[in-house]
């Protein structure tokens, strides 16, 4: 089918992925602002924070690290609700958390940070939770063949997020006054978004595959028909209702009632060791170091004014933006995961102990080596090529990997402990990062790049789901063989077939059927 002839036909299918991605805006603009904002002078006085750099470090790494420790705990509620609320209702409790943590920060007043933490840990909570439901939600409405695309937009949006809130932060800094306004405006934006999060959750369809699980099959079929933009009775409609019936049929004769046992089953445990190394990888590349911290990353290449670095950061995050939208385009739906993996993994790593040499070899602190300077430029680029190595690959394919490989019966508990050990260890690199760049400067950079390069071995290794159907996913790692699968397939087709005969010889003449 033509690319313009899938896009009319699949809609909306793309305009529900957009609308759940909407979370993840408010998603990368919490995770985004932090850094930017503990960097204003105005923010350094209200909180007593420039006298010590010590000081300054421990506070800035607790900012950033206690949104972390919130998403955290936000990643494992889904699975322990999800049978009595659904996947939009998540979204709505989520963008409620976002907006209670966001006017928390924004009432916070100085000497003390306790009410800025407090408000960290709330809307690390809403970011968990969306971590956790925007991936799995969209797997489950989209369709195989565009999986990747639509995944992928949730990476976009998160970037997008991350962009919105440095170029905010640089404006705030740029043209207002340093007075408690300056900070407060950046971190006032968060309300507005959060309400935009909650209000779009109610537009949207349920999941087709969490109405399944349910046994809401009537509500089911009328959702995917609405997602595909086809009758109920075409055959792509009846096909794929069979499908997804056969998997939850195969696993409830497996076990009995759904339990978060059945996530340590070995098989299914197979697949929760891949989430977990792949989060663990993505989480050490390097990336988060620099994302969070960006206005310090590039004061250590020499950039030290406030603007210059708020600057800096701020292009950084318009080179991953375009990146993202690169992959999204191109990457994701012509080459394996695998091959977007293994070369982002090698070429992050090269970047980094490029980085590491260079910031060794000519120390900033060094009269002729500062903003400026040729070995300063080539610093800095060597951070934008590593943020466009990471957006082809690690950056959006974490999540996109992470959110298809599980099973319906387990798929909620299997996305929460792959969110929560991403943010677990994003808590970690978030809170040693600045007393890294600190104590041990240009080594923390080779630390990132020795994983790196260890992340793309490791990647050679993982199973290929490009262009499988997530019912597909239980023959790739072994559950099932493909021939039980294709029998159980047809036997559902017959059973829907046997069905739509026998309400076409009861139904009267003259009258309508329907849903």
């Amino acid at each position: 089918m033509p690319p313009f002839a899938t896009l009319k036909k699949h809609k909306v299918a793309f305009a529900v992925s957009s609308t759940v991605n909407i979370g993840s805006i408010l998603f990368g603009y919490d995770t985004g602002i932090a850094g930017g904002v503990v960097a204003l002078g105005s923010f350094k006085d209200e909180f007593n924070l420039a006298t010590s750099a010590t000081e300054y470090a421990n506070a800035s790494s607790n900012i950033v690290a206690l949104l972390n420790a919130g998403a955290f705990f936000g990643a494992l509620v889904p699975p322990f609700v999800t049978k009595f609320v659904g996947r939009k209702s998540l979204l709505a409790i989520a963008g409620f958390l976002f907006l209670l943590g966001g006017i928390l920060q924004v009432a916070a007043s100085g000497p003390t940070l306790g009410m800025v933490y407090g408000g960290r840990v709330v809307a690390g909570l809403g970011v968990g939770m969306i971590s956790n439901v925007a991936p799995v939600f969209v797997a489950e409405c989209a369709p195989k063949d565009l999986r990747g695309i639509m995944m992928s937009l949730f990476e976009m949006f998160l970037v997008s997020g991350g962009m919105l809130a440095y170029w905010t932060t640089y404006g705030c800094s740029l043209h207002l006054a340093p007075t408690t306004t300056q900070w407060r405006t950046p971190l006032s934006l968060q309300i507005v978004l959060a309400v935009v999060v909650l209000a779009s959750s109610f537009l949207l369809p349920e999941s087709p595959r969490w109405l399944v699980k349910q046994a809401r099959y009537e509500e089911a079929i009328h959702n995917l028909c609405y997602l595909r933009s086809a009758s109920a009775d075409s055959t792509e409609i009846t096909e794929e209702i069979a499908q997804i019936r056969a998997q939850i049929q195969e696993e409830l004769a497996i076990a009995k009632g759904r339990t978060i046992r059945e996530v340590f089953e070995r098989r299914n445990f197979i697949r929760v060791l891949w989430s977990l190394a792949v989060g663990i990888f993505a989480m050490w590349c390097g990336h988060n170091a620099i994302l969070y911290y960006a206005p310090a990353v590039f004061a250590q290449i020499g950039y030290t004014g406030q603007n210059a670095g708020l600057m800096a950061s701020g292009v950084f995050s318009c080179i991953k933006f375009v990146s993202t939208i690169i992959f999204i385009l191109g990457g994701v739906h012509f080459l394996r995961r695998k091959t977007l993996l293994i070369g982002g993994g090698f070429f992050m790593g090269a970047f980094l102990f490029g980085l590491g040499a260079v910031l060794v070899t000519y120390p900033p602190t060094t009269p002729g080596n500062g903003a400026g300077s040729p070995s300063s430029q080539g610093m800095m680029a060597l951070i934008y090529l590593f943020v466009v190595a990471y957006s082809l690959s690690w950056g959006p394919l974490q999540w996109v990997y992470i959110g298809e490989i599980f099973p319906v019966r387990i798929r909620d508990y299997g996305m929460a402990i792959g969110a929560a050990n991403i943010w677990l260890w994003n808590f970690v690199v978030s809170k040693i990062t600045p007393i890294a760049l600190l104590e041990i400067g240009w080594k923390t950079w080779m630390i990132f790049g020795t994983c790196n390069i260890v992340s793309a071995i490791f990647a050679c290794t993982l199973p290929e789901t490009k262009d499988l159907s997530l019912e597909q996913m239980d023959v790739l790692f072994g559950i099932v063989d493909e021939t039980t699968r294709l029998r159980d397939i047809q036997m559902n087709l017959q059973g829907e077939a046997k069905k739509s005969l026998l309400t076409a010889n009861t139904t009267p003449v003259g009258s309508k059927q329907s849903i």
